[in-house]
């Protein structure tokens, strides 16, 4: 029989945490998904407000925000499992409002590189911080729920950037009171401006009432210990559990699908919609976002749930849950890369982010079921580091090089991209599928005998 400690949801403050955290996520997601929305304000003439960019240029604003960002989390990653997760999480939002803000002073490409370089840096140690927080704080049994949870705030940052942030940079150059007539502040400007603020409003509060979480299911006679280990020895911990590289893998896979769902997808739309209907970006970032994020919070919730009442029977249940959401996603990206129909768009979209939230939900809770608990925010650092290697060094500059030669062209491979990527999806089955019977067998941990 388990003991009352084991089947303990968690900590008594973990909702507390958990809606914290959630907070800082919705912030600095907002912040470096604003972007996406306000594609066309930058491919403008500078003598309409833009920076004159084109595809191509445009292109390199995820590769230099995500390298920086990923070979950082290693060491991220590793500062959040020996040293206070608060003040890691409360800098690192402080500095991710600093440098959007600076972003709506840029004036060429080269400054705005830097400014998403500097925001991928600012970012990095957050969300190993977040991830590594939530795991101490929610019970095995009771983690998908809270990681749904978490990750709702994501869903929600999507939704409003991809809106509220294209409905600002729509709006017409505004003047300056006080300032010469020629000072003037176009829309994509105030979008970077409004969302600092946003995010300097969350790190006032939670300078106020956030906590450093307390550290459980460690224990003096299993791996690192209480106290953890060295750099090295936290490291060789991770990388030693062959499940950990078939997660990666597949966290790449993922990594290639949100790219193309949240950068492509709003400029394959208005590539379609804008002169057949008329669509600005306003338009275009609502739909491209709403769909989607609504069938992947309700794959969240529903993955969550399940993941959690499977798991208590059978350690394989969180891997089930993922495989049955990349099977749900994988022919809906065909159905989007391919159909006009705003109907039939929409359905696809929503069940598109349903497999995905079904994933979500359960990637980084899996991965806690295998790897120390002293080395988790490591393995979240490193997931996002591979991640970084694997996709983010080459997809958006590949797509961009490609669309850019193909609009010389008078034609966009957008759509043929996104219907490619099934292929990326099908390979992640796979994936899942060795894991599920080959691997996690032997990786599996049981931490549920440890009290909090």
């Amino acid at each position: 029989m388990k003991s009352a400690e084991s089947t303990s949801p968690g900590t008594p403050d973990r909702w507390y945490l958990l809606s914290y955290v959630a907070i800082t996520y919705f912030a600095i997601y907002a912040h470096r998904n604003l972007i996406n929305y306000i594609q066309p304000s930058l491919l403008l003439p500078v003598a309409e407000g833009g920076l004159g960019l084109d595809e191509s240029q445009l292109a390199w604003v995820g590769p230099v925000w995500q390298i920086p960002y990923c070979f950082s989390q290693l060491f991220a990653g590793y500062l959040s499992d020996r040293y206070s997760r608060r003040r890691v999480i409360l800098s690192s939002l402080l500095a991710s409002t600093v440098c959007l803000a600076a972003m709506g002073l840029v004036s060429n490409l080269p400054e705005l590189l830097i400014g998403r370089a500097l925001l991928g840096l600012a970012q990095a140690c957050a969300v190993p911080a977040m991830a590594g927080a939530i795991a101490d704080c929610f019970r095995p049994h009771a983690r998908s729920r809270a990681m749904a949870i978490y990750l709702f705030s994501y869903n929600v940052a999507v939704i409003v950037a991809g809106k509220y942030g294209g409905a600002i940079a729509d709006l017409p150059a505004q003047h300056i009171p006080g300032t010469p007539d020629s000072w003037l502040v176009h829309g994509w400007r105030l979008s970077h401006f409004a969302f600092a603020a946003a995010g300097g409003l969350a790190w006032l509060i939670l300078l106020k009432v956030l906590k450093e979480p307390a550290r459980t299911e460690r224990a003096d006679d299993r791996g690192l210990g209480t106290e953890g280990g060295n750099f090295w020895q936290t490291l060789g911990q991770v990388v030693r559990v062959p499940t950990f590289h078939l997660m990666y893998l597949t966290f790449a896979c993922s990594a290639i699908v949100i790219r193309i769902s949240r950068f492509w997808l709003p400029q394959h739309f208005h590539n379609v919609f804008h002169e057949s209907l008329g669509w600005n970006q306003e338009d275009v970032g609502s739909f491209s976002t709403l769909w989607i994020q609504i069938g992947s919070m309700s794959g969240l919730l529903l993955g969550g749930l399940l993941a959690d009442r499977l798991v208590r029977r059978n350690f394989r249940g969180r891997i089930q849950v993922e495989l049955a959401g990349w099977l749900l996603l994988t022919p809906c990206l065909v159905i989007v890369g391919t159909q006009e129909n705003l109907v039939v768009l929409r359905i696809a979209m929503l069940l598109l982010g349903l497999g995905l939230g079904a994933y979500q939900a359960n990637f980084w809770t899996a991965s806690f079921d295998v790897i120390d608990p002293a080395a988790r925010a490591t393995a979240v650092g490193l997931f996002n580091l591979t991640s970084g290697l694997l996709v983010s060094t080459w997809f958006d500059p590949f797509i961009g090089w490609l669309e850019a030669d193909a609009k010389q062209q008078g034609v966009s491979i957008l759509g043929t991209a996104i219907v490619s990527v099934a292929g990326v999806a099908a390979l992640c089955i796979g994936l899942l599928m060795l894991m599920l019977w080959v691997t996690l067998p032997r990786d599996h941990v049981d931490n549920t005998r440890e009290s909090l």
